[in-house]
């Protein structure tokens, strides 16, 4: 039998007594029961953990993975990465290297990982270290540390260091046995720009927090460190973990140095010269995701992949000596014939590994392709050698509509099966604590009020409360419990001391009229709800707020200065729902998991000559320094507010603008960020200039509803789009009530009672409830 020659006197103390209890009442001796347990597979061994308290205790000690991990022959597995249905989870998939004809869509599910961002998570490490693999969330900053063979993460602690460029890296002190997370950043310091170095040791004495290398980054070294991070993120190329340091990789255009290494044991920077047949610009210019070079780990050794498709040929070299840079080819792949359409086509192809028996290793090449609607088509291939045979073995299309990114990320990573163990930190080990799920429990039953005041309870229920996992599970709950209530609704008044606008509900505001101090001495606009905030609009900026706890946060109008547009813009037209001249609505990208503010400006408006000019503007609500306007309706639309609805924003179109005479909504959808056009109800399509009515669109009960307010009848036509089909839904007849008069007023349905079916109207002066069966308006305030 084929086994370790680690004898019983080579083992530690506590391990020997562990065998002494298994040994005592087996018919075989332990060192035989060793001898066979440390060759199973991953999961058997998690199985046999349930034998016994003993062979648990056996099967969990260090000892016995490095020994597991020693006999160990299994060969990599790939491992990618894709997001569920959710957007808020991520689904770790795996794939055989065998594709039976036919390249895979989909591998086996392994697990998924709550409250990570599903398509904005990433990939750090293309070949696993020691069986774990670093994964980076880019909307939360956040790391995870995973072992897809024990279905094990875990979630690295938040740096405290700022960077405007960083790049990442996971490797294994094999002196200490421990797994350490290098970050190199660009950023500033005592405001001053520099680069820093911090490390992360999974489990060690140094605590659970992020830490500043010893000695810091050689002043020496200081450029050459900083133009490796710069080529790391601007590229997407992580370091490489071989040979016990991390390395990274230098533009070519850098003289002399081709590597910057760091030793995982020792903390120390060193640099590895260039090879001679280092060449500027070998990728080809009309691929903006293709870079001439990248690193990879080859068997154990550091090898450089020079992407020269331009010349028909792959070339992959191992690094010979550290100390003089002496690189050897050790495969030239030509791309001609067959392989071309797969390899020279794509935008990319990189190499993140080898498997395969040591007389037949192949080449695993991952190559993506951009198509239309920010779709990328990503294929993972295996190149043998020896047959020069390529075979696809999985391809996927991911779609990256996020705007942090230009060049797409890696999915796609080599693991090897390990019982490494995947530290928890000290967050989780609170969190997973009986009294921790119970005191979560009763937070998520608490108002938001309440819940934001426990903040000031003990650090512990600070962190718990801020974690996006119970935010999002706040959210869930508290929308299950509002399905039964009756909708809130609440007056915007003047904030009191830093607050910019109070919230006043309204059955409150019933009992008496409101002091002059809350009133507001400005004109506002307030949206409905959107994932738990309401956006209040004035003339020269946008307010985020909370009304249940109190948070707001101002951002100005698309970072530009609207004067600019006053000497070209006539005056809005002057009602309770405009607020100068921009259109502005809120809507929730679940991709990113982010509030974003979507405003539209016309820089010209002349209804005489029907010209018209828009300008679009989305601004991330995260990322005080985030927007894009690259966004351009396909129609004019009228200074009503859009509805929201499902991660959709909707307007009515403006007929007195442009080539079409017909009412029309507008959608946006915040995910593939593209506007549509709805056609409006057959029976008020077409507009007359003649013809005094308006049109807007409005939410009710969770339905896309269009309004029709007609002045000659006095009346309010609501139409609701149901299964793409518009049906009459409310007709709200006001001629009996002059103060609510759509002559003289613009009436907005703001809600609809869930139990009368009452429909409560807005004047922006007066509040009032519709009963369409009486058709009587009870006012209210």
């Amino acid at each position: 039998m084929r086994g370790s020659n680690m004898m019983e006197e080579d083992m530690p103390t506590e391990f020997n007594k562990t065998m002494t209890k298994i040994g005592c009442g087996a018919s075989l001796p332990y060192e035989m029961i060793v001898e066979v347990l440390q060759w199973l597979p991953v999961k058997s061994v998690f199985r046999f953990r349930a034998v016994c308290r003993s062979w648990a205790a056996l099967l969990s000690s260090d000892e016995f993975h490095s020994l597991h991990t020693a006999a160990s022959r299994a060969p990599p597995k790939l491992v990618y990465i894709s997001p569920t249905a959710g957007f808020d989870s991520t689904a770790v998939y795996s794939c055989p290297f065998s594709s039976s004809g036919r390249p895979r869509d989909r591998g086996n599910l392994l697990f998924t990982i709550d409250g990570a961002r599903g398509n904005c998570l990433e990939v750090v490490t293309p070949a696993s270290c020691h069986g774990l693999i670093l994964l980076y969330d880019a909307v939360t900053t956040a790391y995870y540390i995973c072992n897809a063979a024990t279905r094990a993460a875990t979630r690295l602690p938040l740096s405290t260091n700022d960077a405007s460029r960083s790049t990442t890296g996971l490797g294994f002190d094999a002196r200490t046995k421990e797994y350490k997370v290098v970050r190199l950043i660009n950023g500033l310091c005592y405001h001053k720009v520099g680069v820093r170095c911090e490390v992360y040791t999974a489990g060690s004495r140094y605590g659970d927090c992020w830490r500043p290398v010893a000695g810091g980054v050689p002043a020496d070294l200081r450029p050459l460190v900083c133009a490796a991070v710069i080529n790391a993120s601007m590229n997407k190329l992580p370091p490489v973990f071989a040979n016990g340091s991390l390395h990274w990789l230098l533009d070519p255009t850098k003289p002399g140095v081709a590597v910057i290494s760091f030793s995982i044991t020792d903390e120390t920077f060193a640099c590895i010269p260039s090879p001679p047949f280092w060449v500027p610009g070998a990728c080809p210019a009309s691929n903006p995701w293709s870079t001439a070079e990248h690193l990879v780990e080859m068997d154990g050794q550091l090898c450089l992949a020079s992407d020269l498709r331009n010349k028909d040929t792959l070339e992959i070299w191992q690094l010979r000596d550290y100390s003089s840079g002496h690189w050897s080819l050790n495969h030239r792949i030509s791309l001609s014939g067959p392989l071309e359409r797969h390899l020279i086509k794509p935008q990319s192809a990189r190499v993140i590994g080898n498997c395969g028996p040591s007389s037949g290793r192949k080449i695993i090449i991952v190559t993506c392709n951009h198509k239309i609607d920010n779709k990328f088509e990503k294929q993972v291939h295996t190149y043998d050698p020896k047959s020069e045979a390529l075979e696809t073995i999985l391809s996927v299309v991911e779609t990256h509509s996020s705007p942090h990114y230009q060049r797409p990320s890696s999915r796609f990573s080599l693991v090897e099966e390990t019982l490494a163990p995947v530290h928890k930190t000290d967050e989780e080990i609170a969190s997973s604590s009986a009294r921790a799920k119970a005191t979560r429990d009763i937070l998520l039953r608490l108002p938001a009020k309440s819940a934001t005041r426990s903040k000031l309870v003990c650090k512990q229920w600070l962190r718990l409360i801020e974690k996006q996992n119970f935010i999002d599970s706040y959210f869930e709950h508290k929308n299950m419990q509002d399905k039964i209530k009756r909708p809130k609704v609440m007056l915007v008044g003047k904030g009191t001391g830093r607050s910019g606008f109070s919230f006043a509900p309204l059955n409150i505001c019933l009992g008496g009229s409101p002091s002059h101090g809350t009133l507001l001495d400005r004109k506002v606009v307030c949206s409905k709800p959107c994932h738990g905030l309401n956006l209040v609009s004035t003339e020269t900026a946008n307010y985020l707020c909370n009304p249940c706890t109190g948070f707001h946060r101002s951002y100005a109008n698309g970072g530009r200065n609207l004067l600019d547009l006053a000497w070209r813009m006539p005056s809005a037209e002057e009602h309770a729902f405009t607020v100068g001249n921009k259109n502005v609505g809120l809507t929730f990208d679940p991709l990113i998991r982010d509030h974003v503010v979507v405003e539209i400006f016309y820089g010209l408006k002349d209804f005489e000559s029907r010209m018209y000019s828009l300008d679009c503007v989305l601004q991330w609500c995260g990322s005080r320094n985030m927007a894009c306007s690259n966004y351009v309706p396909p129609l004019p639309v009228n200074d009503m507010p859009p509805a929201y609805l499902d991660g959709m924003l909707y307007w009515m179109s403006e007929p007195r603008l442009g080539e079409s005479h017909e009412w029309a909504v507008i959608s946006f959808d915040i995910i593939t960020k593209m506007f549509d056009v709805i056609p409006c109800p057959s029976w008020f399509r077409t507009w007359h200039s003649r013809n005094r009515c308006r049109a807007f669109v409005v939410e009710l009960a969770g339905a896309l509803c269009v309004v029709l307010a007609d002045p000659v009848a006095d009346s309010l036509d609501v139409w609701k789009l149901e299964h793409g089909q518009w049906g009459r839904a409310y007709t709200i007849h006001l001629k009996e009530y002059p103060d609510y008069s759509v002559k003289t007023n613009v009436v907005v349905p703001l809600a609809v009672d869930p139990d009368g079916g009452r429909i409560l109207l807005n004047t922006g002066k007066k509040i009032g409830l519709y009963d369409p069966v009486e058709q009587t308006i009870q006012d209210l305030y």
